[in-house]
């Protein structure tokens, strides 16, 4: 049977147990319905000795010593791949300091090495991250150019393209529907158990309330729409007071919950009439992803992820600026097609078993067959 292993090579929050939608543990549990064993890999620089976790039959999430220079992780070793007789790993390690370190450990030992990249040169706002970041970005490069990289998106594939580095084809990010809750009853019955007021639209955002998602811009937003909608934001950052203040004038049509389970915040996908996406270099976008799957039209700021995942005024409406916005919120909300057309974009195209499929083509065309 063909082992994957699924290494993160950031040491944050979004790989520690509990944290939700864990990129890894989604493609595993994918490959492990396509007839594979799959092993995801976490950095834990609490532990002195490796710790196991068993989901499924096969899927193991494992979890390994590390050393993290901010949030790069470095692991103290690679031998547990070797116990787990991994035969390929998939990394998702982008600009990751610990690229070259698993890629010479994989050479050395057999194990087939492979990539699904997203952004490759530093966001950061500091010029001087920035130089120092893209100049490392050097060691990973020569890594990628020798071996298979999907990349995620479209934009991302014409990066790769730019820095010399040939391109296995676009390889998306997918939800996890594993972790994904049945949400029963119509839609009346749903808004009726959150307390929303009926004979209303709400408009929904999620996520961090932090510059570079722009929440600012649901001020004008609301605005420019008429009183019957109402506007619900989930999600806590350093804008969340600006954001607040900004929108009081708009009384109980303004609704900020700081934090919910993750579970519960599905249900207000299928109660909402459209989600927003704001962000203007948004790389892919998960939440925009769950509100589709909930069958909620979208509306987003052209951005590489928005443009990969929404066939604008099919699925969802892709607006060019941010003056385009009400327009294209109120032709979403009148156009309950568009809601069924997002939902079924979502399944055809952007679950993880998609890019599982892809991930073993490849390993079927070069010959990589299970050891263990």
């Amino acid at each position: 049977m063909l082992t994957i292993g699924i290494p993160q090579l950031y040491c944050g929050a979004s790989g520690q147990k509990g944290a939700y939608n864990r990129q890894e543990v989604g493609l595993a549990r994918a490959f492990a319905s396509l007839g594979c064993r799959a092993v995801a890999i976490y950095p834990d620089p609490s532990l002195t000795a490796p710790k196991t976790e068993d989901l499924e039959p096969l899927v193991r999430v494992l979890y390994l010593p590390a050393r993290a220079l901010g949030d790069h992780a470095f692991y103290k070793s690679w031998q547990p791949l070797l116990d787990e007789k991994i035969d390929a790993v998939h990394v998702m390690g982008d600009n990751s300091l610990g690229v070259p370190g698993l890629y010479r450990f994989c050479r050395r030992h057999g194990i087939y090495f492979y990539s699904q990249l997203g952004a490759l040169k530093s966001a950061s706002n500091s010029a001087a991250a920035r130089l120092v970041m893209n100049l490392l970005l050097r060691r990973n490069l020569a890594v990628y150019r020798k071996t298979p990289a999907f990349a995620k998106t479209p934009a991302a594939a014409a990066e790769l393209q730019s820095l010399g580095v040939p391109c296995a084809g676009v390889l998306p990010v997918g939800l996890d529907t594993a972790i994904i809750p049945a949400i029963p009853g119509e839609k009346a019955d749903i808004r009726a158990e959150l307390g929303l007021v009926r004979g209303t639209k709400y408009l929904l955002f999620v996520g961090r309330i932090d510059p570079y998602k722009r929440p600012m811009a649901l001020v004008p937003l609301m605005q420019a729409l008429e009183p019957d909608w109402r506007l619900i934001v989930i999600g806590q950052g350093s804008q969340a007071g600006a954001l607040d203040a900004a929108l009081a004038p708009l009384g109980d049509r303004y609704r900020r919950i700081p934090k919910l389970p993750n579970t519960a915040v599905h249900a207000y996908y299928h109660a909402c009439d459209v989600f927003v996406n704001l962000n203007d270099r948004e790389i892919f976008g998960m939440s925009l992803l769950e509100a589709m799957y909930a069958g909620c039209p979208p509306v987003a700021r052209r951005a590489p992820g928005p443009e990969l995942i929404i066939q604008d005024g099919v699925s969802g409406i892709l607006a060019d600026s941010d003056g385009a916005l009400p327009a294209a919120v109120c032709r979403a909300a009148a156009s309950p097609a568009m809601g069924r057309a997002a939902q079924q974009r979502v399944n055809d195209e952007f679950l993880w078993g998609s890019s599982a499929e892809k991930a073993l083509d490849l390993l079927a065309r070069e010959g990589v067959h299970g050891r263990g």
